[in-house]
Parts: structure tokens; C-alpha cells; sequence
């Protein structure tokens, strides 16, 4: 039990290290080009910073020599975002949970303020956060003391990162919610039986009671031989993207569960690490992810088409040893 408290910790590779607004450098290559604006990671200057993607220009929003910045997500009226930073460590520059304190910025990066700071509610590690319908709620997980060690819980708190509240006693990770926040989805294993057999995780969706701070009709979605992580619904609240992959997450396809038929596709199948914080095109047409083949690139950041299944890449680095992380669309 004390070993799957720190199994987390391995749900995302990481790359070594190789301000004011630039446009993309003959390091790294913008193939395609949207219409949105996108927020991402990036540890092309030693440490990792946040930047938005508009047109070719990347622009630096967060930048820090102390700080590793992770995980943006926009809130529902887009005026500020969510992020996660973490003291600068060039060895995992990314996803640190046990050293990850929430904050909540400006759209322009401004008026950065911490919400959950590190040790806070007695946690011993928080990721994953997410925005509910209205951002009056955050909801995310968090690794929390229990009579067998240390496990961890899905967690909601209000917008100022105060009250937390269990949802569940399960261990879950990847928790999310549907369009109206009337469901979660997470992962986890079946029936909580815990398990070293990480292929053994499988998509799970509940009922989710705002009022109560609980979750009910917890249903099993999934049931295959990958390791599941990172679930997302589409924006006409029909489908689920979520990564499959293998055990030691080296080779890790992007696949759809079909909510009315209740059966999952692949849509990205190749020898590459595919995932991270998927989000969909706000039409619904694509879907934006980070990508890392360890024999060919770093981290780059991607898109695919949910009808034709052709793969774009967005951000690319040419040269130097540095990528590209958890792309966010708005």
C-alpha cells in the first residue's frame, strides 16, 4: 500500500532541461498553426516556463529561475488560469507532485497567488486540477494519510483552494468532470482493489453531488491490458479521450471511449508516449496532446483529427534537449 502512494509520481516521463514575447526560433518549429490560443510548458531555457501559443508567437508568461510551472488550465469565463509550480529541479521538470503548490493567475500571467500551498490540509501531494461549470470549485486529487500509509483521494475545494472535501474513500487518480458537472470521470482500479499491475487501472465514472461533496454509481467504462490515464469528455459530452498504454508508459496510444455504443477506439496508435493534459478543440473536432519518443525527440505538442485520425505537430524542438508539455486550448 505505502509502494502505490508513490506510484503517481511515475504517471508522467519527463525530460531534462536543455522574456517578453518571441517568435518561434529555428530551435523549435510551429508545423501547424490554430485559430485558439494555447498554453503549455516548456524547459528550453533550464527551467520550466509557461507560454501561450497565439498565431507563431510564443509569448512567456510565467518565468521564474526558482520555479518549474505545470499544468495550466483556463477558467470557465477565461480570465485566469490554474497552473502548479514546483522548486526548479532539472531531473523532473513537470508533474512534481510532492512538491506542488496550486496557484491562480491573470490570463496574462499577471497577479500570480497561491492557493494551496505546499503541506496545506495535511496533504503530502496534489495534481490534476480541474475547473468546475461555474469556477466556484476546483476539483483534483490529493495524497492524503490512511491507516494502511499513504493514498490518494479525489478532492474538491471552493475557488480560493479553502474547504477541501472528499469525494470518495477509493484511490483515484485523473479525476475530471462531464460538461455539466453532473458526472466525474477518474481512474482507478475495479471494485478498489488496489494492485501493483498498473495496466489493471481502468476509466470509471460516478455520479457527482455538488451539495454533499460526494460521488455515487460508481461504473466501470473500460476493460482491457493498458494503463489508463488523463480522461477528458468532448465538448457535445459523447465521448471520453483518455491515454493507453503500457506498464512502464513507454509506448502509450491516445484512445476515445463511445459513451452510447460503450466501446473504446484507438485514435493515435504509434511507438510514441502520447497524453499528458488532453483537451479538446472547442469544436470537438481535435484533440491537443504532448508526445515523446525517447529514440527521436523530446516532448512535442500535437493534434489529431477525431474523424480522419491525422496527427499535426504543433511545437517541435529541432535541436537542443528541451520539450514541450500539457497543451491547454481556449
Amino acid at each position: 500500500m505505502l509502494f502505490l502512494s508513490f506510484l503517481f509520481v511515475l504517471f508522467s516521463s519527463c525530460e531534462k532541461d536543455k522574456t517578453s514575447e518571441s517568435p518561434v526560433s529555428e530551435n523549435q518549429t510551429a508545423v501547424d498553426q490554430v485559430n485558439s490560443s494555447i498554453l503549455f510548458s516548456s524547459d528550453k531555457n533550464g527551467h520550466n516556463e509557461l507560454f501561450k501559443l497565439q498565431g507563431d508567437q510564443e509569448i512567456v508568461l510565467l518565468s521564474d529561475p526558482n520555479f518549474d510551472y505545470w499544468w495550466p488550465k483556463v477558467s470557465p469565463d477565461k480570465s485566469k488560469f490554474l497552473v502548479y509550480r514546483s522548486a526548479t529541479n532539472p531531473d523532473k521538470n513537470h508533474d512534481n507532485y510532492q512538491e506542488a503548490e496550486l496557484l491562480v493567475v491573470d490570463i496574462d500571467g499577471a497577479n500570480q497567488q497561491v492557493l494551496i500551498e505546499k503541506g496545506k490540509h495535511n496533504w503530502f501531494g496534489q495534481g490534476v486540477c480541474r475547473w468546475n461549470i461555474d469556477g466556484s470549485q476546483i476539483l483534483m486529487i490529493a495524497e492524503q494519510a490512511v491507516d494502511t500509509g499513504k493514498q490518494w483521494r479525489m478532492v474538491t475545494t471552493d475557488a480560493q483552494g479553502n474547504n477541501p472535501r472528499n469525494l470518495s474513500d477509493w484511490w483515484i487518480i485523473d479525476p475530471n468532470f462531464s460538461n455539466d458537472n453532473s458526472q466525474v470521470v477518474f481512474m482507478a482500479f475495479p471494485n478498489n482493489i488496489l494492485s501493483f499491475d498498473l495496466s489493471e487501472l481502468e476509466l470509471h465514472s460516478a455520479d457527482y453531488d455538488a451539495t454533499n461533496g460526494s460521488i455515487s454509481n460508481v461504473l466501470r467504462l473500460t476493460t482491457n491490458f493498458t494503463r489508463d490515464h488523463d480522461p477528458a469528455f468532448s465538448p457535445n459530452g459523447k465521448q471520453i479521450v483518455f491515454s493507453a498504454g503500457n506498464v512502464a508508459y513507454t509506448n502509450v496510444d491516445i484512445a476515445v471511449y463511445d459513451i452510447e455504443s460503450k466501446t473504446e477506439k484507438k485514435l493515435v496508435d504509434d511507438s510514441g508516449s502520447n497524453g499528458g493534459s488532453m483537451c479538446w478543440a472547442l469544436e470537438g473536432k481535435e484533440i491537443y496532446f504532448h508526445s515523446l519518443n525517447l529514440n527521436q525527440h523530446p516532448f512535442q505538442i500535437k493534434k489529431v483529427n477525431l474523424d480522419s485520425k491525422v496527427v499535426s505537430t504543433l511545437l517541435e524542438a529541432m535541436t537542443g534537449d528541451f520539450g514541450y508539455y500539457h497543451p491547454e486550448t481556449y
